[in-house]
């Protein structure tokens, strides 16, 4: 599927999801290379926040603190890059996700001390 077909605009947002419905926000890092290879879901900060965040995966905690690299969209914009967040958009808050290429697909971060 080429750019063209994937992108989706501020008029032709997809329906949103009840527990989705509000923002999220993307690193333009993410957004400029169309890839998202980390995302988490933290609890909403207010009632506008999906509690969503799409990250490249490499930025580092200087990059995440300007708030000229960060943008705010609705997460199935998001879509329009990769499909796959279909599958995770409806996890809870405190789930992380990485891409795995191989996979072609968003997995779980789990951590292993938390576990019992």
């Amino acid at each position: 599927m080429d750019k063209q077909e994937k992108s989706t605009t501020n008029g032709d947002i997809p329906e949103k999801r009840e527990d989705v419905k509000n923002y999220a926000f993307v690193s333009k890092r993410a957004l400029e290379t169309d890839h998202i290879g980390y995302c988490y879901r933290d609890f909403s900060e207010n009632n506008i926040d999906s509690g969503w965040r799409f990250l490249y995966g490499d930025e580092d905690e200087e990059y995440l603190d300007n708030p000229v690299n960060i943008e705010s969209v609705y997460p199935e914009q998001m879509l329009s890059i990769n499909p796959a967040l279909d599958a995770i958009l409806s996890a809870p808050a405190g789930c992380e996700f990485e891409w795995d290429e191989e996979q072609e697909m968003y997995v779980e971060i789990v951590d292993a001390d938390l576990q019992i």
